[in-house]
């Protein structure tokens, strides 16, 4: 019986790693949208490779250093970091006013043009590079617009 159970739930797992690197990168970057905007950081970095990086513009997580360039954040531990400010109290309510569109650029790219607070004098901008492999995030560029003047 055990044997039986351990074969079972071996091959609910193969299952679910096969149809997470089915998932297209435009899915992936769906799915990602989807978690951000319920500020679940497990569900979040769920989607995201063991060895994955993270670029952000200069200042988006306070702890970054240097201060004053792109934030690299190399592996999930890292990564984590970014998610946990983008989905925090300070942050939250932008991601959950965010307006989205997906743009498949084929192979494992996908581009993720996104606003937050649209029309008010809050508005920003961005779009965000994806590279998808095996159905993991293995890079993600944030890049925010500049302010329009």
């Amino acid at each position: 019986m055990k044997i039986v159970t351990l074969a079972a739930g071996l091959s609910l797992l193969c299952a679910s790693a096969a149809q997470a690197a089915d998932r297209t990168p435009e899915q992936v970057v769906k799915d990602h949208v989807a978690s951000m905007k319920t500020a679940n950081v497990d569900a979040v970095m769920a989607d995201y490779a063991a060895d994955t990086v993270v670029i952000t513009p200069p200042g988006l997580v306070p702890s970054q250093v240097p201060a004053t360039g792109p934030g690299v954040y190399s592996g999930i531990a890292n990564a984590r970091k970014v998610f946990v400010v983008l989905t925090g109290s300070g942050s939250i309510a932008g991601i959950r006013s965010m307006e989205t569109t997906v743009e498949p650029l084929g192979g494992d790219v996908a581009l993720l043009h996104w606003i937050q607070f649209r029309g008010t004098p809050q508005q920003v901008s961005g779009t965000d590079v994806f590279v998808v492999r095996r159905g993991k995030v293995a890079v993600q560029d944030i890049i925010v617009d500049a302010p329009a003047h």
